[in-house]
């Protein structure tokens, strides 16, 4: 019996029941196939505010470093009274997941939301987040992340129309000028129109040319081994007495940093170095105590000084002595007559060594000697007996003393 249209078997609700669950697979698999639809994922929402949308639209790509991570939900106008820097907010959508780790171990509050042009025009933009760093923080849910803008095609334009005026504005001078130049106007007209200069230019590139040929030839020279400079870099003598004299060094540094040797022990013994630091102690100390001295000198330099100052100045019996020609006028006439005086000594002096005047005749006459030896032994004589006389008269001055008187 054939089935009616009212009647459905359970086959047949089967197949239909299959077909459609085939058909929603097919779906899903579409859709998770383009990446922009995931049930099964989750995500988060974070905001970035620009100055201008400028191409930005809902469903725009948001990528992390270049990585696709979500899209843009929703742009939006803020208030009028928001900074000019925002001016619209962009709200985004990304997974909260990347490479099996967590997307806010990439984003932190130190990332930054840049437009990032699409197209050649850049009439269509997209979001690029740059990665953030161990300073900033892990981002949550609605945060604001901060912003910067790409050049658009209107700024572009906007800088290529100033830059083709302050071109036009550098041709006109420029002109002028090459138009002085063609008519031999200026230095660079002479420059380009002296033939002279020519002359000259092409007789500086010969000589060059003769330098550089010289001067290959003295490094053919010198490859070759000729000359000084060509044995100090091909003779291997001279290498090897180089090589062992860097060896002889580095035996004698061996030496010192062993100890071996006077200059060795002197860099590694710490007894001579402690007495090398004694001694410098004691010289310090021997320096201080030399300053109380050096003082003292200083105070006697000064003395000095101001006694010199003073002798310059006159000042003083010494410096009237340096100073007042009266007093070197009448010490030059002292010395005149003291010279005189002595003149006339020497002439009586040798007048009593040869036996004239009275004083020679005393220093030379034998008879006046003997007389007055004479004369000295008599008054000798009367001395003592006039002193027995004193003593007699002491011991028995009745003798003296007595007078007798007789009238008959």
């Amino acid at each position: 019996m054939p089935p009616t249209e009212r009647k459905l078997g359970f086959s047949q609700l089967r197949v239909g029941i299959f077909v459609l669950f085939g058909l929603a697979v097919l779906a899903f698999l579409i859709l998770n196939a383009t990446g922009d639809f995931n049930p099964f994922e989750k995500t988060m929402s974070l905001k970035a505010r620009f100055a201008s949308a400028d191409g930005l639209r809902e469903g725009a790509d948001v990528q992390l470093a270049g990585v696709h991570i979500g899209k843009v939900d929703a742009v939006r106008l803020l208030p009028p009274d928001s900074p000019d820097d925002a001016k619209i907010e962009a709200i985004m959508t990304i997974n909260q997941t990347l490479d099996g780790k967590p997307i806010t171990d990439r984003i932190r509050t130190d990332s930054t939301a840049q437009l990032v042009a699409t197209s050649i025009l850049a009439n269509d933009k997209m979001i690029n987040i740059t990665p953030g760093t161990a300073k900033g923080s892990a981002v949550t849910e609605n945060n604001v992340l901060d912003s910067t803008s790409a050049m658009s095609i209107n700024q572009l334009t906007q800088t290529g129309n100033e830059l083709l005026q302050q071109i036009n504005k550098l041709a006109i001078p420029t002109n002028e000028i090459l138009n002085k130049a063609n008519q031999g106007e200026g230095t660079l007209g002479r420059v380009i129109n002296d033939e002279s200069l020519y002359k000259n230019l092409d007789s500086a590139v010969a000589e060059t040319r003769t330098t550089v040929v010289k001067l290959q030839t003295t490094l053919d020279k010198v490859n070759s081994g000729s000359g000084s400079a060509g044995k100090l870099l091909n003779d291997p003598e001279l290498y090897n007495s180089l090589n062992r004299t860097v060896e002889q060094l580095e035996s004698i540094s061996k030496d010192l940093r062993a100890g071996r040797g006077s200059a060795g022990k002197f860099l590694t013994n710490d007894e001579l170095y402690n007495e090398t630091r004694a001694a410098v102690r004691d010289l310090r100390e021997s320096v201080n105590n030399i300053k109380p001295a050096l003082e003292q000198i200083n105070r006697i330099a000064a003395d000095v000084n101001s006694i010199t100052t003073d002798l310059n100045e006159g000042k003083g019996t010494a410096g009237k002595l340096l100073k007042d020609e009266q007093l070197y006028n009448d010490a030059r006439d002292s010395l005149a007559k003291f010279n005189s005086t002595a003149a006339k000594l020497d002439v009586l002096i040798s007048d009593t060594q040869s036996g004239k005047g009275t004083i020679g005749k005393l220093l030379t006459d034998e008879t006046l000697y003997n007389n007055l030896n004479q004369t000295t032994s008599n008054i000798n004589q009367i001395t003592t007996e006039g002193t027995k006389l004193i003593y007699d008269f002491r011991q028995n001055p009745k003798k003296y003393l007595t007078i007798k008187f007789e009238l008959f």
